[in-house]
């Protein structure tokens, strides 16, 4: 990549110079040249699908007023720290409420760590939520640090919080009262500051009844329990809504105009 050239008055200066060290210098400049310019190119890539994607957009919109009383709920309770229990059917927005609290939050220049509990085998749970060291199980090769260190100082978002089993629910409630936890397979204890926020489409409290949730937990997580409205409650939010999408839609498919029908409206 590119050239080396080296230039001196002193006709000897040069018989000094190692020729396999610079040799070897010149090659880490070029690698060195090369990542630099490779990370930028994926830095550019990813940019541009994120634009394409809509990722960047991390606004709640609406003007009804279940969605006015939920943004006024959010700026109410983004200063504190407390932890909040997000409530409300399936594709209602639960994770975009949590990123707007943790923006409104004073750990907004922080981490906010997600986690979704529903994805992962019960097994690996635990790890991913405490990590692990070396050799704490099959596979354990190097030690990892879980979803609450990473998030130390900032946000942790557990989304699908009701699919935790009761084994997990006991310890996360320690870590919750004393800010201490202990990677698998390992004595040593760890302090955290970490804000959490859940969210789940089930109801806890009658999972408390049934006794497939622990109480003591469930209190835990409901300090603040914040209710997000379905869109067929939001009135013509669902408009405002359309409206957005077609505009991402019609940016990403180089389109000059994208509207919708009288009629589908």
């Amino acid at each position: 990549w590119g050239l080396l050239t080296l230039d001196a008055l002193d006709t000897e200066r040069f018989e000094r110079v190692e020729l396999d060290a610079l040799q070897a210098f010149a090659s880490l400049a070029a690698a060195t040249v090369n990542v630099a310019e490779r990370i930028e190119r994926l830095t550019l890539r990813a940019e541009i699908y994120r634009e394409a994607s809509g990722q960047q957009h991390k606004e709640m919109i609406g003007q009804s007023k279940p969605h006015k009383r939920l943004v006024e709920e959010i700026k109410l309770v983004g200063g504190s720290d407390l932890t909040v229990l997000i409530t409300g059917e399936t594709g209602v927005g639960k994770e975009l409420v949590a990123q707007a609290i943790h923006a409104a939050s004073t750990r907004a220049d922080k981490p906010l760590i997600s986690l979704n509990c529903a994805a992962l085998p019960e097994t690996l749970v635990e790890s991913e939520l405490f990590g692990h060291v070396r050799g704490a199980f099959t596979g354990a090769l190097n030690e990892r640090r879980g979803k609450f260190e990473l998030a130390n100082g900032g946000t942790l978002f557990l989304d699908e919080v009701g699919e935790l089993s009761l084994i997990v629910q006991a310890k996360l409630l320690r870590v919750l009262q004393s800010g201490q936890l202990q990677r698998l397979g390992s004595d040593k204890e760890h302090q955290v500051d970490v804000r959490l926020i859940a969210a789940t489409n089930r109801d806890l409290a009658e999972e408390v009844r049934n006794g497939r949730y622990r109480a003591d937990f469930y209190h835990r997580l409901s300090v603040y329990p914040l209710q997000v409205p379905a869109l067929r409650e939001r009135g013509r939010d669902v408009l405002l809504l359309t409206g957005f999408f077609l505009e991402q839609n019609r940016s990403r498919m180089g389109l000059g105009r994208l509207r919708l029908s009288s009629d589908a409206q």
